[in-house]
């Protein structure tokens, strides 16, 4: 599905047709978390431009920030035991899990933090995946398939399933560095 089948076929005020060879947006399928921000056009727009989105957490998902390394931890261990992953950023705070809204309304993990709702966080396009970033933010599960836009996951990840693969990747973190202290 292509941004303009998301927006339905019809121009932005302001909006000039893309001439072919300028960079596009990838296609993009359905993604009612990013719909329910309220924000879909001006994220398409950007992403068009290859530019960061800025969207409102709380509305249709909510984020949980986490060191970067514990956050590429707990996916890996999330993968290896079948849970289902949702689009994960990992940018210069670290690394930003997109959880079904309200999912985790009383977290209480070390090292992570539950943004408010109402807080702005930046969506990179969707195929700027990590390594790549624009402005040190790339995903690293991306909201969709780098290749052929389909979505690969069109929900975020529950907050219940995030509990236990990220509390293991802080408890093996904090044994690492026991034992390199030692």
């Amino acid at each position: 599905m292509s941004v303009e089948t998301l927006r339905g076929a019809r121009q932005l005020p302001g909006q000039r047709p893309i001439p072919s060879g300028e960079r596009t947006a990838p296609a993009v399928g359905p993604m009612p978390w990013l719909t329910a921000t309220g924000r879909l056009e001006q994220v398409l727009t950007a992403w068009s431009r290859g530019q960061l989105a800025e969207v409102p957490v709380g509305l249709g998902f909510d984020v949980l920030l986490t060191p970067g390394a514990m956050a590429e931890d707990t996916v890996r261990r999330m993968r290896e035991a079948s849970r289902r992953v949702g689009p994960v950023i990992l940018g210069p705070s670290g690394g930003e899990f997109l959880l079904e809204r309200g999912s985790a309304p009383r977290w209480s993990a070390p090292r992570s933090r539950l943004l408010v709702p109402g807080s702005l966080i930046l969506l990179p396009p969707p195929a700027v995946c990590h390594p790549e970033t624009v402005a040190a933010r790339g995903w690293f599960v991306p909201p969709v398939h780098e290749e052929t836009g389909a979505p690969l996951c069109a929900e975020v990840t529950p907050g219940g399933a995030l509990l236990e693969p990220y509390l293991t990747a802080v408890q093996a973190a904090e044994d690492e560095e026991a034992d390199s202290g030692a």
